[in-house]
């Protein structure tokens, strides 16, 4: 039995560097069966091949309307909550949230915000860089002797809980939650104002970085939430100023923030589409 989709489109389904054309084919169809409208590709290949129209089978709407980036940054402007998904645990990224959950949070993003589910490659993943850049990380669960899905069969689950959640939403609640590119400022004043104090960690800089993201991922930032911290990391600038205070002008937290760590990126077979 079929019915009216509910309405899911202030959600992104960003597929991060797909290979296979196939694939990006195979997820449209599954964005379609759960009434998710919004694809977003960052540096994918040509998604309009005969393989990609094949496997879209009656979804080239999505397919064809999907938006193209360059970076995973430009695919998550403007949203306020991102989820990662991962098909394990990392060390620094070991609290998973199920489908379920994430759904919920999802659905119930206050009105007129916008939220992104996020989808590695088909082989390795999403690198820990990448998972950094999301608030909550998201593990479907499966049996260990083969934990592995492809990337349309991950999409269709996450698809199938958010449509079920959504036929039966929580009141959304009415806070003005602070943009992607919003809480990312955020994290690089916080980094410099740790450098400005002269801040050291007992681990490396990327993992307590890591443990600020984690922190501050789990709660829905406000925009005056942001602008609280700001104002705070504003008066250290000053202080170190005004007392001249000799400081790294590019220090390790700093360049913890930005840095890319591909070498602990995630190794998972998946199916081809045939």
């Amino acid at each position: 039995m079929t019915t009216s989709p509910p309405s899911l489109s202030h959600i992104r389904v960003v597929l991060v560097e797909p290979a296979q054309a196939g694939n990006i084919g195979s997820v449209a169809r599954a964005m379609k069966n759960a009434g998710l409208t919004r694809l977003y590709l960052v540096r994918p290949v040509d998604h309009t091949t005969g393989d990609a129209r094949k496997m879209a089978h009656g979804s080239g709407d999505i397919l064809y309307g999907a938006t193209v980036t360059d970076t995973l940054d430009e695919a998550l402007e403007g949203t306020i909550l991102t989820v990662g998904t991962s098909a394990r645990a990392r060390k620094d990224f070991d609290v998973l949230y199920g489908p379920s959950e994430v759904a919920t949070r999802l659905v119930s993003l206050p009105a007129d915000c916008e939220g992104a589910l996020v989808f590695g490659r088909e082989k390795t993943g999403l690198t820990n860089d990448e998972l950094e850049k999301c608030q909550l990380l998201c593990r479907i669960p499966s049996a260990h002797s083969y934990p592995s899905l492809n990337l349309s069969q991950a999409v269709l689950i996450m698809g199938y809980e958010l449509y079920r959640t959504a036929a039966n939403p929580d009141e959304r609640p009415d806070l003005e939650i602070a943009p992607y590119e919003q809480i990312e400022a955020m994290y690089a004043h916080v980094a410099g104002g740790l450098d400005m104090l002269g801040f050291s960690s007992h681990h490396r800089p990327e993992t307590f970085m890591r443990s600020i993201r984690r922190l501050f991922g789990r709660i829905q930032l406000e925009k005056r939430d942001v602008s609280t911290l700001h104002r705070i990391f504003r008066h250290i600038d000053r202080f170190v100023v005004r007392h001249n205070i000799q400081v790294e002008p590019d220090g390790p937290m700093s360049r913890a923030n930005r840095a890319t760590d591909v070498s602990e990126s995630e190794t998972e077979k998946t199916d081809e589409p045939e």
